[in-house]
């Protein structure tokens, strides 16, 4: 498994996305050159190549060298995407797409940069301000638990209001899988009890009714175009992904939107209880609920919720670890 991310960051629009799988992207210019810059690209699906040129977008989709295929967001806005793995599985590669508008498109595949030379010294100087704001101090004891560890990783936006989410039943995998979702949203919210501490978070959700609408993600993990809802749903993913959540936000770094798919391919749970070859929802939804609220990746054996993987059963991934705790009462 790939090294825990500590923080992701960029303008306006957040998603959670995972999974790399190499493929020849479409080559448009080649070269970056002085005339492109600030030009518009050209129409059609365009290449990370092709947005070094320092062209602008203000519609479209770029296609990563992994193969999967985003939607640029609205210039001013920028789209992350963060996943959780099954255990053994290498994690999906994390994805920020930042349209600054005038100054092109900055792209981060998990720590690298690429894309318009002034959208990525941009993105990457919010990036480091949201690394400092989230530095933890380090453990004093050799091993670290669920109570002890303080990891936290902020991703450098926050909803401003409520969080208003649908639900798509479609192929759910768990027959109480809604009121297992409903669980893990509440989890980072309002007043918060575990490992003998209280905090208190203002983030907040409010399930609106089920939907027919589908959530705004590929078979492969990437993030489709923003239409406004959230909606929460199942559906095919990249083998060993167990959930991507996509967040859009703003140049403020205020979110707007976030939708969520669960991968269909594994057998799940959303009882009290949880036995053999599955996967709990409410403790995989609750992590990543964490990335639609804010929160990234913490290092494996830190015993915090936002670690990149849970293993089966993993019931004790519905309840917040200190580091858990730490990093959303600071957000909220």
């Amino acid at each position: 498994m790939r090294p825990v991310r500590n923080t992701l960051t960029t303008g306006a629009v957040i998603a959670l996305v995972v999974g790399l799988t190499a493929t020849a992207a479409p080559a448009q210019a080649a070269t970056p050159s002085a005339s492109a810059a600030g030009s518009r690209c050209a129409a059609g699906t365009l290449s990370v190549q092709t947005l070094r040129t320092g062209c602008t977008v203000a519609s479209g989709t770029v296609v990563l060298p992994d193969g999967r295929t985003f939607a640029v967001p609205d210039p001013g806005e920028s789209v992350m995407a963060s996943s959780s793995a099954a255990p053994g599985a290498p994690e999906l590669a994390e994805v920020v797409i930042a349209n600054t508008g005038t100054g092109g498109v900055a792209v981060r595949i998990d720590e690298a940069w690429s894309g318009s030379a002034p959208a990525v010294r941009r993105e990457q100087a919010r990036s480091a301000a949201a690394s400092e704001a989230a530095a933890a101090p380090a453990a004093t004891t050799a091993a670290t638990t669920k109570c002890t560890s303080t990891a936290n990783a902020r991703n450098g936006y926050r909803w401003s209001s409520t969080v208003q989410w649908y639900y798509n039943e479609s192929g759910q995998k768990s027959s109480y899988a809604k009121d297992a979702l409903r669980k893990a949203a509440n989890a980072w919210t309002g007043t918060i009890s575990s490992c003998d501490r209280t905090v208190t978070s203002s983030a907040r959700n409010s399930y609106v009714r089920l939907a027919t609408q589908a959530p705004g993600l590929t078979d492969k993990g990437a993030c489709s175009k923003s239409n406004g809802y959230s909606v929460v749903g199942w559906g095919k993913l990249p083998s060993g992904t167990l959930g991507v959540t996509c967040v859009w936000y703003d140049g403020n770094g205020i979110a707007k939107e976030s939708d969520q798919r669960y991968a269909t391919s594994y057998k799940w749970s959303s009882t009290a209880t949880c036995s053999g070859a599955r996967f709990d929802t409410q403790a995989v939804a609750t992590h990543e609920w964490g990335h639609l609220y804010g929160l990234g990746h913490v290092k494996t054996g830190t015993g915090q919720v936002m670690e990149p993987s849970g293993g089966y059963c993993d019931t004790g991934s519905r309840t917040l670890g200190l580091g858990d705790m730490t990093g959303i009462a600071a957000i909220y």
